[in-house]
């Protein structure tokens, strides 16, 4: 019997037990990814050498630089009856196009959920802390206590509800909006008031944003959104750049509306405006919640 055929778009570091697993089932042929026209061209030159088609394609973590998964990248790919891409968020992918060919899409959504809470959890501390560069604490004023603060969360997902949950070790207060509202229990598990986004906006010290980006919540938070908040807002986005509009956000930092902010996402990543690099009000990461040694195992979950 023929082994099924797999296209892989990028190589698998950690899991390197159940990838020779994999392996010794399937026939696997790999396209490194680099560029998105380096890629696009290994991609289709793979499709066109191989004498049979492919009947599974995944991708990993760290598409940035070569997304969007789309009909002009994976066309050549059919009949391939199964795409599965690593990470949370399906914005990169033309999930319509892929359902559209007959095909299913999957994804990862549970694998980066502890990382990116973790990562989430210490730029709001970041954020209500304070840094100086030779200075020692010359000049610097003093920090806020999260204790008693308000946390309004922007998309209550698995992420956040962890998010929720240790913070909670702060006494903050939380509140949320989400596209539906939780279960009475879990609200009560993690002492959370449901409220509109208008409610969140004009009540929250913190405002966090981990909500999925889509048509809806693309630019969900401009300047309108930022009018309503409280002078001195933090702000913090493990989500999407996009979730954002950039430059509503640099006004609102440079008016002090916006205090202080913690970001791991940007806009246009990975080119990151470069106010964000230089402002010593903000704490930036480089969308590395999901990527920590703990990692190696939550990929061989996945396989």
């Amino acid at each position: 019997m023929a082994l099924k055929r797999v296209l892989a778009i990028g190589k698998p570091k950690f899991a390197l037990a159940e990838l020779a697993e994999l392996e010794a089932k399937y026939e696997i042929d790999y396209v490194i990814p680099t560029n998105r026209f380096e890629t696009f061209a290994a991609v289709h030159l793979a499709c066109a050498t191989r004498p049979t088609n492919y009947d599974w394609c995944f991708w990993l973590f760290g598409y940035t630089h070569y997304k969007p998964f789309d009909r002009e990248l994976l066309e050549p790919v059919l009949p391939c009856g199964l795409y599965a891409g690593g990470g949370a968020g399906y914005d990169s992918v033309d999930v319509e196009w892929i359902t559209s060919a007959g095909a299913y899409y999957t994804s990862t959504p549970g694998t980066p959920t502890i990382g990116t809470a973790d990562m989430h959890v210490f730029l709001i501390l970041a954020a209500e802390k304070v840094a100086s560069e030779d200075r020692w604490r010359d000049g610097l004023p003093l920090y806020d206590d999260p204790e008693g603060k308000i946390l309004g969360i922007i998309g209550m997902g698995d992420i956040e509800r962890d998010v929720a949950g240790k913070m909670k070790a702060f006494d903050m207060k939380i509140i949320y909006n989400n596209r539906q509202r939780l279960p009475t229990d879990v609200e009560e598990l993690l002492d959370a008031e449901y409220v509109s986004l208008e409610q969140l906006l004009r009540r929250c010290d913190v405002l966090s944003i981990n909500c999925p980006l889509t048509k809806e919540t693309y630019h969900l938070i401009s300047t309108e959104e930022f009018d309503m908040m409280k002078n001195g807002v933090y702000v913090v986005n493990t989500a999407r750049g996009a979730i954002i509009d950039e430059q509503a956000f640099k006004d609102a930092s440079i008016s002090g509306k916006v205090f202080r902010a913690g970001l791991d996402v940007f806009e246009t990543k990975p080119h990151i405006d470069p106010f964000f690099r230089k402002c010593d009000r903000v704490t930036i990461q480089p969308h590395y919640g999901g990527f920590q040694s703990e990692q190696s195992m939550k990929e061989r979950s996945w396989f």
